[in-house]
């Protein structure tokens, strides 16, 4: 298994980082399961600073429940990674895009949530957490999934693809919640 090395100061990149899903074995196999939007996922970590997926390529998982009722974590999997599972109400169409306000939404969720694995945020609910304690996470976590999604658009130099911003995510929050509320007979 080929890995990360330092020469020189410089961090040099396993190639195979950024090897699509399909391929059985790649580090992107072993990180999604997510069916059907596996490709949007891979879309979605290639936001992260490379060094930093780099770091947690073999201990993140991520795991979507729209195409299927139910799913049961092997140990295994517990054991070795840090386990983020993506709600089906906030996939983007499966023909979304990247200048689409749901594939938008979607990558900043896939960053905030690896922020919060990575920085080793505690549970609300598991840990019992004070309101102070989830804010200060939650803050760390928004300020990370905006610097590295910015960063990368910046980078791209896309006139199509615009900064995300507070009120974007804010607007994005607010469609998810009216979609989990009328789901489950909340108005």
């Amino acid at each position: 298994m080929a890995r990360s090395s330092t020469r020189k100061g410089k961090v040099s990149i396993d190639p195979k980082l950024y090897q699509s899903s399909m391929v059985q074995g790649s580090y992107f196999n072993r990180m999604l399961d997510c069916g059907p939007v596996n490709r949007m996922a891979e879309i979605a970590l290639a936001y992260l600073p490379p060094r930093v997926l780099d770091e947690h390529k073999e201990r993140l998982a991520f795991v979507c429940m729209a195409h299927r009722d139910g799913t049961r974590l092997a140990q295994r999997l517990r054991a070795t990674r840090e386990i983020i599972v993506l709600s089906e109400h906030a996939l983007p169409d499966y023909n979304s895009h990247e200048g689409r306000r749901d594939f938008r939404y979607f990558i900043y969720i896939v960053l905030h949530e690896t922020a919060h694995a990575i920085r080793k945020h505690r549970s609300p609910v598991y840990d019992s957490l004070e309101a102070e304690e989830i804010e200060d996470q939650e803050k760390e976590a928004d300020e990370l999934a905006l610097q590295w999604f910015n960063a990368h658009i910046a980078a791209r130099a896309n006139p199509h693809l615009p900064p995300l911003t507070r009120e974007e995510i804010a607007q994005a929050q607010a469609r998810t919640q009216k979609i989990m509320l009328d789901r489950i007979g909340g108005a």
